[in-house]
């Protein structure tokens, strides 16, 4: 064993060289010491910020993980005693997880999407939405085999709404919803709003603000805050807004992807905004909602809206129709497709039961859920996506407009 002079033995570890007396550290050293106790949280931070700012992806829950990790690990280097143990329990549970959700997304076979730069980024009021003005290339891929599920184009206008070719003055449709409005998966000229404005010869005015993601809180939102006036105003004869019972998680902000969304709450049978639904999460909620083993293994048994969902999701848009019929002087169709009853299990709901209460609250629906077996040899469903091909959108359009004109709701005067 080596020996080292008394006067440099720690007194607390005999084995351990202690500095001589007077021993100080260089003036160099002391500063980089300090910006690194300063520099590293804030790198950490940044990262988890830019991360909280970017696109959705699978990786999104691995990426939380590895960097409360990388936290709990420079907690651990700096703290000293209980602290520093917990620091490092912290650290080693967090690798794990992130190590086994890294399992999850690679074994689980989720597809992986590869979408454009500036294709979704955050956004004031309805919290996420195009960055600019173009055309953006899409990509979704099988997992394990890599099959390209779609290949889609998605052109973006000089409003930062998905193109549709449509009557530049006069009156006007406006569609709101999700990634079926929008068209997720399918170049513009096979999207629900495209196919709408096709059917009038693009004769009247269609505007299609419908994004991946969005719930009807960004419907009502979107009214409240008078963003769309400029288009909207003098024009829009008629809002559509294509609606489905997995909104109703969406609504109360129960959707992992939600984070930026906007929030409301039911208060005395009105639905009114409560800020963003992040501001009501729990850290446990942030950290897992958006984690592949969340998705797989606890979503399936516990997921799905409860009652108290399905009612928010109902007064939300009662409240948008009414701003709509208030501002514009436009009635709103709410078209409804169907799921299977098994997802609305936890609400004490069937599927007919939620069309019937969205009715019975003041709501025109229009139920336009395709049986497949008028539809041989077609194929209603991106494969390995979900989402609604051309032929379904056509089919969609024909039934919507078949509506609109059975009961005179599109006024064209």
């Amino acid at each position: 064993m080596p020996k080292f002079p008394n006067s440099i033995r720690s007194a607390a570890n005999p084995l351990k060289p202690s500095p001589e007396p007077g021993w100080r550290p260089n003036a160099s050293s002391a500063f980089l010491t300090k910006i690194a106790k300063v520099a590293v949280p804030a790198i950490i931070f940044g990262l988890g910020w830019f991360t909280f700012q970017s696109h959705y992806d699978v990786w999104g829950g691995c990426k939380y993980l590895c960097l409360l990790a990388a936290l709990a690990i420079y907690c651990a280097v700096i703290l000293r005693g209980r602290l520093r143990d917990i620091s490092v329990l912290a650290a080693s549970l967090l690798l794990g997880l992130a190590a086994a959700e890294a399992y999850a997304v690679l074994t689980l076979a989720r597809p992986l999407e590869v979408q454009a730069q500036g294709y979704s980024v955050s956004r004031p009021i309805l919290g996420w939405g195009p960055q600019h003005p173009g055309v953006f290339h899409n990509i979704k891929f099988a997992a394990m085999t890599r099959r390209v599920i779609f290949d889609a184009h998605y052109t973006i206008d000089a409003n930062l709404n998905r193109k549709v070719v449509s009557a530049p003055s006069g009156p006007a449709v406006a569609f709101f919803g999700d990634s079926l409005t929008f068209g997720t998966g399918l170049d513009d000229r096979e999207t629900l709003p495209q196919i709408f404005s096709d059917l009038h010869d693009r004769k009247i005015g269609v505007f299609n603000f419908g994004f991946p993601g969005y719930g009807p809180q960004q419907f009502l939102r979107a009214l409240e805050t008078n963003m769309f006036d400029p288009l909207l105003r003098g024009r829009v004869r008629l809002f559509v807004f294509e609606a489905t019972s997995y909104l109703a998680v969406r609504a109360s902000c129960k959707a992992g992807w939600m984070l930026r969304a906007p929030r409301y709450e039911m208060v005395d049978g009105r639905a009114v905004y409560r800020g963003a639904c992040y501001q009501q999460w729990t850290i446990l909620n942030q950290l897992f909602a958006n984690t592949s083993l969340y998705h797989e293994f606890v979503e399936p048994t516990f997921g799905g809206p409860t009652r108290s969902d399905i009612d928010l999701f109902i007064g939300i848009l009662v409240q948008a129709t009414k701003l709509a019929r208030e501002k514009y002087g436009a009635p709103t169709l709410i078209v409804y497709s169907r799921n299977s009853n098994e997802y609305l299990r936890h609400s004490g709901l069937t599927e007919e039961g939620v069309i019937q209460r969205m009715r019975q609250a003041g709501l025109d629906v229009i139920d336009t859920t395709l049986d497949p077996k008028d539809f041989p040899g077609m194929v209603l469903k991106i494969p390995g996506d979900g989402h609604p091909t051309g032929v379904t959108n056509a089919a969609r359009a024909r039934l919507i407009d078949a509506d609109i004109q059975r009961r005179h709701l599109l006024d064209l005067h």
